[in-house]
């Protein structure tokens, strides 16, 4: 059977579009009648796809759908089902356009005796080079389902570190954000107003509201132009980073902060540990496995570290010694992967080692958050206490003198 892209139009005359698996166009078209749809244009799935290096498929999938996919063929192929029949299955579920798109031509590919890492190869932007690679060394070592099991839950684990990491940042940032545009709208709108009352009756005013008013002046005259050159500041800091040397030199420099620095280092850790258990579990050579576990590490400084311990690997050196003197990774990350080279249970012990700082991201995560909410809440309710105050004191001021 061949995969058809159509697009039809319903009952109510409406517009719908998706890939449908037929033996023939005519086959297509009594499908779609089938579901009451009007054939309007169809067109094959074209499955010959040039695999010529730049000319890959673009298309990727929706934003969570990797794991969800890679667990489903994991448990299908674990269940006894052949890899073509499992990706049908897949594929008949799924109701996104790319990821159909995606799934049959995998299965194309397939049947046409390519191994199911070559057909991934295809679609760069949906599988990065750890998944092509354990998927490579599974169906050499035919425990595929394991290796997609692993795969799976390492990538559910990376999301929801992801999630977690994000949602703990989204209230400080929302109250952060907020504050200076509401303390923004006041200095621009409402205290020149009520200033102005103040100034209309000749009124000696207190030392904090005139230091009010020239900062809302001084907000009124220049804060646009200062918007614009923080915006321009902001752009040319991201075209900085473009250049490799000076983003290697910003996140060696973020490596050294006190609080930041630590969490990026364990952070950076935990993904490589991980990755690298994964890999070697799939019996991935260690030296190919260093070289690919770099490739999800984002901090330049630690990326580079790793390269030259894959290149001290390579030459005889223990992974363990070549970590330790490379002086990124924490002392218990190094003893517990010096312990499983010792004892033959390396990829064991870095998936060990990888839990353990999975759990100190969290809690790190987590107390930051805990510092960062309360200090949020009182820098703000310290600016609004001084605009109430320098409003608030000329009014008493009055009425003191009044009575």
């Amino acid at each position: 059977m061949d995969a058809f892209e159509y697009s039809s139009l319903d009952q109510a005359g409406k517009n719908k579009t998706g890939i449908i698996q037929a033996d023939t166009e005519k086959h297509v078209r009594q499908l779609l009648r089938d579901q009451n749809l009007i054939p309007v244009k169809i067109e094959r799935v074209d499955a010959s796809i040039n695999t010529d290096v730049g000319k890959k498929h673009k298309t990727t999938l929706r934003a969570g759908e990797l794991p969800i996919i890679i667990r489903q063929l994991s448990t299908l192929l674990k269940a006894g089902l052949p890899l073509d029949e499992a990706l049908i299955t897949i594929t008949e579920q799924s109701d996104h356009k790319n990821s159909k798109k995606i799934l049959i031509i995998l299965r194309a590919k397939l049947m046409e005796g390519h191994p199911l890492a070559y057909a991934m190869e295809l679609f760069p932007k949906a599988f990065d080079e750890l998944i092509t690679t354990s998927v490579e060394a599974g169906e050499q070592s035919g425990n595929l389902d394991e290796v997609l099991l692993r795969l799976a839950e390492y990538l559910e684990k990376r999301e929801d570190m992801s999630k977690q990491s994000w949602m703990a940042l989204l209230y400080p940032l929302i109250l952060i954000v907020t504050s200076v545009a509401v303390v923004s709208g006041l200095m621009v709108y409402i205290v020149p107003k009520v200033i102005q009352v103040f100034e209309n009756n000749n009124a000696e005013l207190p030392l904090i509201t005139r230091a009010l008013v020239s900062l809302s002046d001084w907000v009124r005259h220049y804060g646009l132009v200062m918007l614009i050159v923080l915006m321009v500041a902001i752009l040319g800091f991201i075209g900085a980073l473009q250049n490799k040397d000076f983003k290697f030199k910003w996140h060696k420099f973020l490596l050294k902060l006190p609080i930041m620095g630590s969490f990026i280092r364990i952070a950076q850790s935990a993904r490589f540990t991980r990755t690298l258990g994964i890999l070697t579990k799939s019996t991935v050579p260690i030296v190919q496995a260093l070289s690919l576990s770099s490739k999800v590490i984002k901090n330049l400084a630690i990326k580079q570290s790793i390269e030259k311990t894959a290149a001290q690997v390579r030459e005889g050196s223990s992974l363990s010694k070549s970590l330790k003197a490379n002086g990124y990774f924490p002392p218990m990350t190094i003893r517990l992967i010096n312990s499983g080279e010792q004892s033959g249970i390396l990829s064991e012990m870095l998936e060990r080692a990888a839990d353990t700082q999975e759990r100190d991201v969290n809690h790190k995560l987590t107390s930051i958050v805990s510092i960062l909410q309360p200090v949020a809440i009182l820098i703000v309710g310290m600016m609004i206490l001084l605009i109430v105050l320098a409003m608030l004191l000329p009014i008493f001021q009055m009425n003191s003198i009044i009575s």
